[in-house]
């Protein structure tokens, strides 16, 4: 199997004939963190039973131990009929320190699927590290080691309605909510310069592994900056909701929904090994469909038992506006 090396674009295509035909003029968006494909058979069995025009995944494995050394993301792709982009993040090395389930061998990343062509594929790079995870001397790295960075995907897609820019992110989880927020503003610009050239119809899909809520705020690892503290009373997915979000530029101004999926009733993340007596302790928000130009007509939230993943999907039918 060859591996795509870390930051670059892995790109096929399995459809079949023309692109499907639209008639109820709504695109169906998919965001879903597959857990690195442990379940394969049963995640391709839940998109096809779905059926969404675009796919944005987090944790796609390609040739891991941990995950058999499938090409989950391929096997996917290549199941469902779909065109196919990947980004690959990580080489995740093998390591006499990871159990059975994180052993890599392999390469990781995050994936767009859709029915429709795509006209531009590009990486968005971040500006803001907090760990470098190229530092074999890092606590983190020396538990989990591996070689390369996060980055955000990005696809314009052709679709019956017009082109849509697709960014697929999964934001670092071991760091502040500050270095999160950082991390999505690197999306945001990009965002405003797509929006300059044209583009006004967009969507940012991903984990943005907004972790600052229960005893999470208590780890060194998870919510390490002095916001841990002076959040206290709403989780990180409400701050985003209630400070970040709202700050728009006028210029760039989003009409319709800019996100469909109220944190306050969303929970798409809740561990089970942090269940203590019937509560839950480490559970929020984890997963984003933030739209722009965009109406979200009608939306969906499943795998709730978490059979699949540690983390639900969400699903989004949206039209232009």
């Amino acid at each position: 199997m060859e591996l795509t090396p870390p930051g670059q674009l892995f790109r096929a295509d399995f459809r079949s004939g023309q692109q499907p035909e639209n008639p109820s003029g709504t695109i169906k968006l998919l965001q879903w963190n597959m857990e690195r494909g442990y379940q394969l058979p049963g995640i391709i069995e839940e998109l096809r039973r779905i059926n969404a025009d675009i796919l944005s995944l987090q944790e796609v494995d390609v040739g891991c131990d941990r995950s058999g050394g499938a090409d989950t993301g391929l096997e996917i792709a290549k199941a469902l009929g779909l065109n196919y982009a990947f980004l690959c993040e990580f080489e995740e090395l093998r390591s006499p320190l990871r159990d059975a389930r994180s052993q890599g061998g392999g390469v990781h990343g995050n994936a767009i699927l859709s029915k429709y062509d795509f006209t531009d594929v590009a990486v968005v790079r971040h500006r803001t590290h907090p760990v470098d995870w190229n530092n074999p001397a890092h606590p983190l790295a020396r538990r989990e080691p591996r070689r390369g960075e996060r980055a955000v995907l990005r696809a314009t897609v052709a679709t019956p309605q017009g082109p849509l820019v697709v960014y697929n992110a999964h934001l670092e989880v071991f760091c502040g909510l500050l270095a999160r927020i950082a991390q999505l503003s690197d999306i945001f610009a990009d965002a405003r310069a797509m929006a300059d050239a044209g583009f006004q119809h967009q969507t940012i899909l991903g984990d943005m592994n907004t972790m600052a809520h229960g005893i999470a705020r208590l780890s060194p690892n998870y919510c390490c900056d002095h916001m841990r503290f002076r959040s206290i009373g709403m989780d990180e997915a409400m701050v985003w909701h209630r400070h970040v979000l709202p700050v728009l530029d006028t210029r760039y101004a989003p009409s319709g929904d800019s996100n469909p999926f109220d944190p306050r009733l969303t929970v798409t993340l809740d561990n089970p090994a942090y269940r203590w007596f019937g509560l839950s302790l480490m559970k929020g928000k984890l997963d984003w469909v933030l739209l722009r130009r965009l109406r979200a007509a009608r939306q969906a939230v499943g795998n709730d038992g978490y059979q699949l993943s540690d983390h639900k999907w969400l699903a989004a039918e949206v039209a232009f506006d």
